[in-house]
């Protein structure tokens, strides 16, 4: 069950996350986005995770209204396989430069918050309205995939950033 009530509370969190995440990275210099944060994950790695998860759920969506039933969360990972899919990603986008995951990380959340804009309350809070959140309703799929992502990857990052400027 999703911790939002309507459509507007759960736009106001997207754009809080959003915001407080983008102030932070523009807080750290280009070059420090390349240095590992956490787990041998750099900032413009947490971008590349935010972005790609966030082109997984446009997918996911687009396939069950248009009647599919997409494979979540991919044809080749299952659930109990993460770790694996988000060393996958990592893998896909060690070359890909910053400035095209930044790019891409803004494109991607203007066309999740687009497409959110437009549902109703029914679509975004019943569940089983897509076969492929089970159990959930679209909302909880759409905040991990947003503003609860946002949180964690902004968590992770001013702790290091903190510790970072304590050294200096």
């Amino acid at each position: 069950m999703s911790k939002f009530t309507s459509k507007n509370e759960f736009l106001a969190e997207i754009r809080k996350e959003r915001t407080a995440f983008e102030d932070l990275l523009t807080e750290i210099p280009r070059k420090q986005k390349y240095v590992e944060v956490t787990d041998g994950m750099s900032v413009k790695d947490f971008l590349a995770h935010r972005t790609e998860w966030g082109r997984m759920m446009l997918g996911w969506y687009h396939e069950a209204v248009d009647g599919g039933v997409p494979a979540v969360p991919t044809e080749q990972f299952k659930w109990n396989q993460l770790k694996e899919l988000n060393a996958d990603i990592q893998r896909r986008f060690a070359r890909t430069s910053l400035a095209k995951i930044e790019d891409d990380f803004a494109a991607v959340h203007d066309e999740l918050f687009r497409t959110i804009e437009k549902m109703d309350h029914e679509e975004l809070f019943a569940k089983h309205y897509y076969g492929f959140t089970g159990t959930s309703d679209l909302v909880t799929y759409l905040n991990a995939a947003t503003a609860s992502h946002y949180r964690s990857a902004r968590r992770h990052i001013a702790r290091w950033w903190k510790a970072q400027q304590a050294t200096t």
